[in-house]
Formats: C-alpha cells, sequence, structure tokens
C-alpha cells in the first residue's frame, strides 16, 4: 500500500518540475538571438529585425542590460540597411542613453560609429563628427581598434571640403594601420588621401598615393580594390592632361568590372574612356564611349526608378509580411493548445490511475464503498468527456482562422495585381504634361515645335501659358532621357505650373530661381561628392503683349533672335557675326539644380520688333553625331541653318530642320532627346 502512494506522489512531481521555467539560460537565450540578428544585418535586414525585438523584449523582462543594448543597437542597423534613416537614428540614440544610463560600455563604438553614418548620409556633416568622437572614446575604453571612426571623420571633414583636416586623419588612420600591419587598410587610407591631392591638383603626391593602394590590392588580389584605385589612377592623368596614361588603368578596371560582373564599373570605364579619348582627339572612340556610358546609365537610372514603382507596393508587402506574423502566431497558439491537450491527458491519465488504486483500495475495505466510488468514478468520467469535448471546439475555431487568413492572402494578392495594372496604366499619361497649342495660336502669329524623343518618353520638354496680358514659353532640357528623363519633365512642368498659373509670376528670373529651389527641395539635393546632378537646362521667355517687351532668362540655354529686317540688336545680344542678320542672348552658366555657383538668374528685356524670329532649343540637336565622318552637327552649322531658311513659314521651318537632322543621323542612333521651339513676332 505504502509503495503504492509513493509511486503516485513520485509521478505529480515529475509532472510539477516539468511545469516550472528553467531560468539559468535566459541571458544565453537572448544573447543567441542577438547573434542570429547580427547575422542577418546584411543579407535579410527585416528577419534581423524580427530577432533582435524578440531579443529586446526578453531582455526587457529580465532587465538584462547587455542584451538591451545590442538588441536596440542591431535595430538601429537593420533600419539603416534598408534605408530607414529616421527609425534609425532613433533606435541608436535609445541604445546609447540606456548604456550610458547603467554604465554599459560594451557595444557603444558600433552603435555611435553607426549613427555617425547615418548622419553623414543625411548631409549633417558636424553632427557626423560628434558621433565619430564619440565611435573613437568608446573604442579606446574596451581597447578596440579606432582606425575605421578616424577614416569615417576624414570623409566628413572632405565633405566639408576641409582637406587639410581631411589628409591630416587620414594619414593618423594610415599609422595605425600600419602598426598592425593591415595591408589592405593602408592601400584604402593612401588611395583616400591621394583623391584629395588630385582634388588639389598636387597631381605628383596623388600620383605617389593612388599607385601605392593600386599595387598592394594587386599584390594581395583584391578584385574591387584594383577597380577602384585603377579607375582613380585613370581619372588622375585625365585632369592631369595625361590620356594616354589612363588608358591602361582603365583596361584594368573593366577587367575587373568584368570579373565582378558590376554595372557600376562598367559605366565608369564607359565615362572614362569617353573623356580619355576625347582629350587625345579620337572622337570616333570617344562617341562610341560616351554611347555605351549614356545607354548603360539610363539602364542603372531607370532600375532606380523602379524603386519608385516599388513602393506603391509597400503597402502590399507590409501587409502580407502582416499575414505571414499573423500566420506564425497562430502555429505557436496552436502548438500551445496541443501541448495543452497532452498535459491534461496526462493529468486524467494520472488522476484515473489514482482513482483506480483507490477502487481497489475501497474494494478490500468494503463492498458498500464500492458503489460510491463507482459513482465518483463516473462523474469524473463525464467531466474528462466535457473538457474533450471543449477541445474539439477549440480545433475547430482554429481550424476556421486558418481558413479566414487564406482569404485575407487571396485579397491581398488580388489587390496586388490591381495595382500593377494601375501602374502600367499610370506610364501611359505621361505624354499628359505638353501644353495645347491653341494657346499659342490664340497669341502669336506663327510658331513651331520640333520635338524628338530618344525613346518612347522624353527627358526633354516644352511648356506655355497665358497670365495676366503675358505668355511665357519655355524649351528645356533634363537631366537623362528615356524614364529618369520622364520624371524630371513631370516634375519640371508641374512646378511650372505652381509657379506661373497659380502664383502668377511672369518675371522670367524669378520663375527659374523658384524652380530651382523646388527641384532642390524634391530631389534632396545637398551638393555633397559624388551625388547624383539630376536637374534641367533651359531657356524661357515672357512677351507683354501690351508693350511688346520680351524678358528673357537662361540655364545653359541661349536665346536666339533672327530678323534681316532689324537695324540694330539689342544692348546685351551678341551678333551671329559680320553681315549675319542674327544674334544670340547667353544665359546663365548653371542649371536648374544645387550647383556650387548658386546666383540669381540674369532677367534679359528685349523690345520686340516685327519679323523677330526666336529660337529656343535644347543641346540634342547640335550634340547629335552623323555626317560622312560621324562627328557632332554643331551649333555653329545649327545657327547656319536657321538662317538660311528664316524667310519661310515656320511649320515649313519645322520640316526642313526635321529632315537636315535625319539626313545628318544616317544609320547612328539618336543619342539625345531633341526639343526646338520657334516663335515669329
Amino acid at each position: 500500500m505504502n509503495k503504492i502512494i509513493s509511486l503516485i506522489l513520485f509521478l505529480f512531481s515529475i509532472i510539477a518540475f516539468s511545469q516550472t521555467p528553467n531560468n539559468s539560460n535566459k541571458q544565453q537565450k537572448i544573447l543567441t538571438l542577438i547573434d542570429s540578428a547580427r547575422y542577418y544585418v546584411w543579407s535579410s535586414p527585416e528577419l534581423s529585425l524580427q530577432f533582435s525585438e524578440k531579443a529586446e523584449k526578453q531582455a526587457k523582462n529580465i532587465e538584462f542590460i547587455e542584451g538591451m543594448v545590442f538588441s536596440i543597437g542591431i535595430q538601429s542597423s537593420a533600419y539603416y540597411m534598408q534605408g530607414f534613416s529616421d527609425k534609425a537614428l532613433k533606435k541608436g540614440i535609445e541604445a546609447i542613453k540606456i548604456a550610458e544610463k547603467h554604465n554599459h560600455t560594451k557595444g557603444l563604438a558600433s552603435i555611435a560609429n553607426t549613427i555617425g553614418l547615418i548622419y553623414q548620409d543625411m548631409g549633417e556633416y558636424e553632427k557626423s563628427i560628434e558621433y565619430f568622437n564619440t565611435c573613437i572614446k568608446y573604442a579606446k575604453i574596451n581597447k578596440k581598434e579606432f582606425d575605421t571612426p578616424i577614416n569615417n571623420k576624414a570623409n566628413s571633414y572632405y565633405y566639408l571640403k576641409d582637406y587639410k583636416k581631411s589628409i591630416q586623419l587620414h594619414t593618423e588612420a594610415l599609422k595605425y594601420r600600419q602598426e598592425r600591419n593591415d595591408t589592405s587598410g593602408i592601400a584604402d587610407c593612401e588611395n583616400d588621401i591621394g583623391i584629395i591631392y588630385t582634388k588639389l591638383k598636387e597631381f605628383e603626391k596623388a600620383e605617389k598615393y593612388i599607385r601605392s593602394c593600386y599595387s598592394t590590392k594587386e599584390a594581395i588580389h583584391d578584385t574591387e580594390g584594383v577597380a577602384f584605385s585603377a579607375g582613380d589612377m585613370a581619372d588622375l592623368y585625365i585632369v592631369w592632361d595625361k590620356p594616354e596614361k589612363s588608358i591602361k588603368y582603365i583596361d584594368r578596371t573593366f577587367e575587373m568590372a568584368k570579373a565582378m560582373n558590376s554595372p557600376k564599373y562598367k559605366e565608369m570605364c564607359y565615362s572614362l574612356y569617353a573623356k580619355a579619348y576625347h582629350k587625345m582627339g579620337d572622337n570616333a572612340k570617344a562617341y562610341q564611349y560616351q554611347l555605351l556610358f549614356s545607354n548603360l546609365r539610363d539602364s542603372l537610372r531607370s532600375n532606380e526608378s523602379i524603386k519608385q514603382i516599388a513602393n506603391m507596393q509597400t503597402k502590399y508587402e507590409t501587409e502580407k509580411k502582416e499575414q505571414a506574423l499573423e500566420l506564425k502566431s497562430f502555429q505557436l497558439k496552436n502548438e500551445k493548445l496541443v501541448s495543452k491537450k497532452a498535459t491534461l491527458q496526462l493529468y486524467y491519465a494520472l488522476i484515473g490511475l489514482f482513482l483506480v488504486v483507490i477502487l481497489i483500495i475501497i474494494i478490500l475495505k468494503s463492498y458498500r464503498q464500492k458503489q460510491k466510488a463507482n459513482k465518483l468514478l463516473k462523474e469524473q468520467k463525464d467531466e474528462i468527456t466535457e473538457k474533450n469535448e471543449e477541445l474539439n471546439q477549440q480545433n475547430e475555431e482554429i481550424t476556421a482562422q486558418r481558413d479566414q487568413i487564406e482569404h485575407q492572402k487571396e485579397i491581398v494578392e488580388e489587390i496586388h495585381h490591381e495595382v500593377e495594372q494601375s501602374i502600367d496604366y499610370a506610364t501611359r499619361l505621361q505624354g499628359a504634361i505638353l501644353p495645347e497649342t491653341k494657346i499659342l495660336e490664340k497669341y502669336l502669329s506663327d510658331f513651331f515645335v520640333l520635338f524628338k524623343p530618344k525613346d518612347k518618353v522624353s527627358g526633354d520638354f516644352y511648356w506655355w501659358a497665358h497670365v495676366e496680358n503675358h505668355t511665357i514659353i519655355t524649351a528645356a532640357d533634363s537631366t537623362g532621357h528615356g524614364v529618369p528623363g520622364a520624371f524630371m519633365s513631370m516634375l519640371g512642368a508641374s512646378f511650372l505650373r505652381e509657379i506661373v498659373q497659380k502664383e502668377y509670376i511672369t518675371h522670367t528670373g524669378v520663375i527659374l530661381r523658384k524652380l530651382r529651389k523646388e527641384i532642390i527641395k524634391a530631389l534632396k539635393q545637398k551638393g555633397e561628392v559624388g551625388e547624383q546632378k539630376d536637374g534641367m537646362d533651359m531657356a524661357i521667355i515672357s512677351i507683354d503683349h501690351e508693350t511688346n517687351i520680351c524678358q528673357f532668362s537662361g540655364a545653359n540655354n541661349p536665346l536666339y533672335i533672327i530678323n534681316p529686317n532689324r537695324k540694330e540688336w539689342p544692348q546685351e545680344a551678341i551678333s551671329f557675326g559680320e553681315g549675319l542678320s542674327g544674334a544670340e542672348i547667353k544665359p546663365n552658366k548653371m542649371p536648374i539644380a544645387i550647383y556650387e555657383k548658386m546666383d540669381n538668374f540674369t532677367t534679359h528685356e528685349i523690345q520686340l520688333e516685327k519679323g523677330d524670329q526666336l529660337y529656343m532649343f535644347s543641346d540634342g540637336y547640335a550634340d547629335q553625331f552623323g555626317g560622312p565622318k560621324g562627328k557632332k552637327f554643331k551649333y555653329k552649322a545649327f545657327k547656319r541653318l536657321l538662317l538660311e531658311n528664316a524667310d519661310k513659314p515656320m511649320q515649313e521651318q519645322k520640316e526642313i530642320l526635321n529632315q537636315a537632322f535625319e539626313n545628318w543621323r544616317g544609320d547612328l542612333e539618336q543619342i539625345d532627346d531633341v526639343v526646338v521651339v520657334g516663335i515669329k513676332i
């Protein structure tokens, strides 16, 4: 009898122990989650966030400071990899505050370095320097290498154009790397110093440092290192007016680009070839490589444009991930229910065993107690049956939830398909930005527009409007052509509509200044080294129909005036030449974009005379390669063509210009968009 009771107590002790959580390994489990999150930061930042957020939650539950700091710091890096600078910054600062509050310095150097890089990307270089200094401080406290934050700080001073300080810091980082014999790191520092000396036009020093980097990268078989150092060496010789020396280095970079299958380095090589051969006077090869560069650049920029379309899919992708997380949560709940069911069944089995033992004892003691025991057993069986029915009902509910999730998934996929169709349709609306000709037909005696996109959509565009007795007309040349250029043209036309038609601004200099401000703001341009120089060149006129005075302002693009009957030209106009009945009004030499020179645009006022013919255009016509020697058409020939046909009606001039362009181009590819606008007073 005592042995049976002891056995029952032993079984209950096993059950109690299995339900008691084991807390001894919680910190180790959190650190394992953190290692997983750190592993996926580069390859899958979304998965890294899942691991690190789970680690943060568990670390907070047991007040594990090291786990909290590391998990939040990794979230900062994962957000940074996804391009969410604001979230990355918030998480990084949160990790530093927690660590400093608890005097926990381990890992702070890496977090501070990430924050410094974020501020550097945002163009807040002074703030980035502050955090690189913080990184250096904690690296020294924890006896870690600190040459990387010194190098990063040197780059911030480079962007601030403090080249002396930048060289000083790169040299300091170089010293530390030499002390620990970091061959690749030494070469990287030397290359950075050489680039700065190229910028300062101290070519001998630049050659010394970049050549040393190149030799090292070749020796250690660093493919990408050879590619960028050879490219920098080629660029140095081109700037130094030694293009012949650059060719072998461009060839080497191109070998590495093919080995890495890197479009970025191939694009760089095509650009360097075009510059080198142009300086060497080999226009045929320069044209060949410029065309290869242009096509590859447009391809890469088209891929960048796809990112804008991808943003329209973000909602779908987010909902899809949420559904996946809900399904995972459901599976975990289902596993818990199964585990709970198994535990209950074990309890009930043990209870049944206990009752059977008691029943045996009762039978041995008294037959009368047998009836009472049977009754109790029946009640317990009824209770077990009821519990089993409840579990079956829960399983049915779980199945229903799974079916609902599958239905929601189908709905999301259908929405995604509809969004894709909407995007395809939206591309056909790009042509709607071009204005109708009825405005010019109402206010001008004669005009034409020659518009020849290189691809289906164009970066060049024309635009006009009539506001308060003024007719405003412009011809513009956006950066690039194809899809990237089309986005820029839509942006430019939209801002012109806001400035001219909604703000009633007719002063051409003010229009260009406000347009430049909106372009810089929309493209988030900061003037950083290596930043894409997106923007547009433009010629714009505003004709006052009461005074017959024409205002002109230009961003890199001029205005031509032709009139055989004019006795004299406006004061600011430059004649085409002695005996020629045409003149040019020069533009400001700066684009509508961020630029090292950001003066106000000059507004020229011209008293128009009857018979004046005004022409505005992009550079696509004059830059087209063709003819018997495959050379550019050039502006001199363009002026001569306009003068020779100035006595003809505008529509006939358009046909002559178009035929001349096609005859010149012949079998060669059109290299850029073309727009020419001509009006007659």
